[in-house]
């Protein structure tokens, strides 16, 4: 993968299941800003729109965190309680290291473009991402070893 938070690599490896989700972008910084992303801190948005945003644009997450739910919960944006962040988040480098959001299903976190954080609760999310990014290493195994 030449970038490593690349977003659209991710959902290309899903092969559509990430459209069956709502995403909540938080903590983000992009190389480029679509009209959709600009101005603003906080985004709701469906899986299909954000798959054709990432499709038709070339964008890399520098920092931040895409948070997956399924179609029937609700967010207010306005009003969130958790906040998912990336930048200066410790609680990855630890063995509790869960979904931030607990009403989340997936969990994409870009890190300083250096790497790329991915967590579910959806099997079929994980195999096919496990079967893409074969090299990719399981996070909480890697803090039970770096102890």
């Amino acid at each position: 993968m030449p970038i490593h938070t690349d977003v659209k690599a991710i959902f290309s490896s899903l092969e559509g299941l990430e459209e069956g989700y709502n995403w909540l972008i938080t903590d983000f910084e992009l190389n480029y800003y679509p009209k959709e992303f600009k101005n603003k801190e906080i985004i709701w948005i469906s899986g299909e729109e954000l798959s054709n945003i990432l499709n038709t644009n070339n964008i890399q997450f520098i920092w931040g965190v895409l948070s997956g739910f399924n179609k029937s919960i609700n967010i207010d944006i306005n009003k969130l309680d958790i906040v998912p962040f990336a930048d200066g988040n410790t609680t990855f480098w630890t063995n509790y290291a869960e979904i931030q959001h607990p009403l989340a299903s997936v969990e994409i976190v870009c890190f300083d473009s250096s790497l790329t954080i991915f967590s579910s609760n959806n099997n079929d999310i994980l195999q096919k991402f496990n079967n893409k990014f074969s090299d990719a290493v399981d996070l909480k195994r890697y803090n039970s070893f770096s102890k």
